[in-house]
């Protein structure tokens, strides 16, 4: 946790030692001297200080109010040695003296700061040991005495993250933060700014990954997001083509940075768009991390009604596609301090973000928590080295949980380093469900044209869906994430085309041997046949299994859309049993489907049912899996009407 110590602080210290008639000297040159250099410290000029300040020292080295003001004074200007040489010059005349109590407080600090936290532990008993400690003083030195004790044990028991900095070209600027990759991991994109000044200008580059592990050229994103104005903090749903990041002073927004959102078809980005009064505010919105279907978006805000100064929160898409009004994470993640840089994994269950406000190793540290139930786990520190006393911040976490890259900020003497590393994750930090992605073009079968298609994914255990997305409208490309211990149904449809449907049995990500999957949708037209693949029936029976339900959806839509379409449900079955049995079981299968749409409102003189027993197989019955191929409730197009 990194504790600021504000000039008013130090001012407080230089009022107390005037409340002194006599100062520990009895040289009047060197008091004078110290008196001419507190009239600069008092206006804050810290270096033209020093002068007088050694002047004083000539004439009285033994002079601690001088070594005091020395210490406070190389603090202000970022010489952390300087500081502790001073102030520890300062405790060996005297290491009672009441003016020196701060400097107990200031060097523990520095040693935190360091990650020196044997030498923190001490210097900061002491002062908590003394009676004359404010009470906000007390409150941050108990603080870093607790994280100096979980510092400790961390280092003691480190784990193997083997740590590595990006080589090439994805390191080339002044400074790179905020990495974030495709899904496959073959392209990244971070921030860069052209210098260390805050008022040089940040931009949105990627690179891409070539064959030998290295990165390419960095390249700007695109002319129409990267302008004369900050755009920085960028997020990337799975697929790709929908990308959020943060601007600041310059476009039209809410407050003084807002988060805006730009769309790709084919190679182009759209013109940016500012997220609207759902996201953003006239506080300070940024660093925004979408889920994987772009439906959800997890960001950082100091508005007010949170609970510390930068607190996490997100908003939902709803059935309309609007975003709803933003909800605060809560107090399991956010603290009375900072929550910055949040990342959702692809899963939508596990996020990852940095904080100041709960025990860690110093400076901002990265934590993790996971949701059951829109309830959050109590977050856990990633522990040593990951974190360590300099500033962790801005992860990305691979869809298969075992790769990570994030930013290391070290600041020393003025100097500000920002570049980006890799790592891997120690089981004791991954994901409890790994993703993968499952990706793939939509074509008109006839013509091969791209389609842009509608592509829902849900989980078979509830009827809600769980993803939405559109396939590129120029390139028919789509990319869809897919999380282990779930049971999915894909659904793809495009108007004028029959849908099509795919089931996934996500148990084990090892075990998913195929990221590929092209879709060719048939024009509606009679004759046109689809299986309604997410159909499901107990073993001999005709009841529909609950699981069924997302399929049953999609084709009342369809029907409902297609008015002028007369189809057949139609039933079959393997070559099990007799044929007599498998004619009535698949023509009760059949009306069980029926059934449900005529409960829906559709009419008779748009749906009708058959049931084929095992007369018309589309595999042989040879085994098992041909078996369950054969088995199936097909939707065909009998005829189309002229209204």
């Amino acid at each position: 946790m990194r504790i600021a110590i504000t000039t008013l602080f130090f001012l407080t210290c230089f009022s107390v030692f005037g409340q002194y008639t006599k100062y520990h000297t009895t040289d009047k040159r060197a008091e004078k001297y110290y008196e001419e250099a507190r009239q600069y410290l008092k206006r804050a000029q810290f270096r033209e200080a020093f002068e007088p300040l050694q002047d004083a020292l000539d004439k009285d080295p033994n002079f601690i109010e001088v070594w005091l003001a020395m210490g406070s004074a190389n603090y202000r200007l970022g010489r952390f040695d300087e500081t502790l040489v001073a102030l520890q010059k300062a405790l060996e005349i005297d290491p009672d003296y009441s003016k020196s109590i701060y400097a107990y407080f200031l060097i523990g600090e520095i040693y935190f700061k360091q990650a020196n936290y044997e030498e923190a532990k001490a210097y900061l008993a002491h002062y908590l040991s003394r009676d004359n400690t404010e009470i906000k003083k007390r409150q941050q030195a108990e603080v870093m005495v607790d994280n100096c004790q979980f510092a400790l044990v961390a280092m003691e028991a480190p784990f193997e993250y083997n740590i590595q900095i990006l080589p090439d070209h994805a390191n080339s600027f002044a400074l790179q933060y905020f990495p974030v990759l495709s899904v496959d991991q073959q392209t990244i994109y971070f921030t860069r700014r052209e210098g260390l000044s805050v008022q040089q200008d940040e931009d949105i580059f990627y690179s891409d990954k070539l064959e030998d592990g290295s990165w390419s050229m960095p390249q700007s994103v695109s002319e129409n997001i990267n302008s004369a104005y900050n755009e920085g903090a960028a997020s990337l749903s799975a697929d790709g083509r929908m990308l959020v990041f943060t601007s600041c002073d310059g476009r039209r927004g809410f407050g003084s940075c807002d988060i805006y959102v730009s769309y790709k078809e084919g190679d182009n980005w759209s013109t940016p768009e500012n997220m609207g009064n759902m996201i953003n505010s006239a506080a300070w919105e940024a660093q925004a991390s979408l889920s994987a279907d772009g439906r959800t978006i997890y960001f950082v805000s100091n508005r007010q009604g949170g609970y510390g100064r930068k607190d996490i929160w997100s908003s939902s898409k709803n059935k309309k596609g609007k975003w709803g009004a933003a909800v605060n994470l809560g107090k399991k993640i956010n603290t009375n301090k900072d929550e910055i840089s949040p990342f959702i994994h692809a899963n939508g269950e596990s996020i990852y973000y940095s904080s100041n406000g709960k025990i860690g190793l110093g400076g901002l540290d990265i934590y993790m928590s996971e949701k059951t139930d829109s309830i959050w786990s109590d977050p856990v520190n990633l522990g040593y080295p990951l974190n360590d006393a300099h500033d962790q911040l801005s992860l990305y976490i691979s869809s298969n949980g075992e790769k990570g890259y994030y930013t290391i900020e070290k600041k020393d003497r003025g100097s500000f380093e920002s570049k980006l590393y890799s790592f891997d994750l120690p089981d004791s930090f991954r994901v409890s469900n790994r993703s993968s992605y499952l990706k793939g073009t939509v074509t008109d079968a006839d013509t091969g044209t791209p389609l842009r298609a509608n592509i829902k994914l849900y989980k078979l255990n509830n009827e809600k869906y769980y993803s939405e997305l559109l396939s590129d409208m120029k390139t028919g490309d789509y990319t869809v994430v897919l999380s282990e211990s779930n049971q999915y149904g894909l659904y793809i449809s495009s108007p004028g085309y029959l849908f099509q449907d795919f089931s996934f049995s996500f148990d084990d990500i090892d075990a998913f041997d195929s990221n590929l999957l092209d879709v060719k949708l048939e024009p509606v037209k009679v004759g046109t046949t689809t299986v309604l693949g997410n159909i499901f029936f107990d073993f001999n029976e005709y009841s529909l299994q609950r699981k069924s339900m997302s399929e049953l959806k999609e084709v009342y839509s369809f029907l409902k859309q297609n008015p002028q379409v007369k189809v057949e449900i139609s039933g079959h079955t393997d070559n099990v049993g007799s044929a007599d049995y498998n004619l009535e079981l698949s023509t009760k299968r059949a009306k069980s489907v029926y059934d449900f749409l005529r409960f829906k409102r559709i009419g008779d003189e748009q749906i009708s049912y058959k049931g084929y027993g095992q007369t018309l197989p589309i595999a042989p019955n040879d085994n098992l899996e041909n078996q369950s191929k054969n088995r199936r409730i097909e939707f065909k197009i009998l005829g189309i009407s002229d209204q």
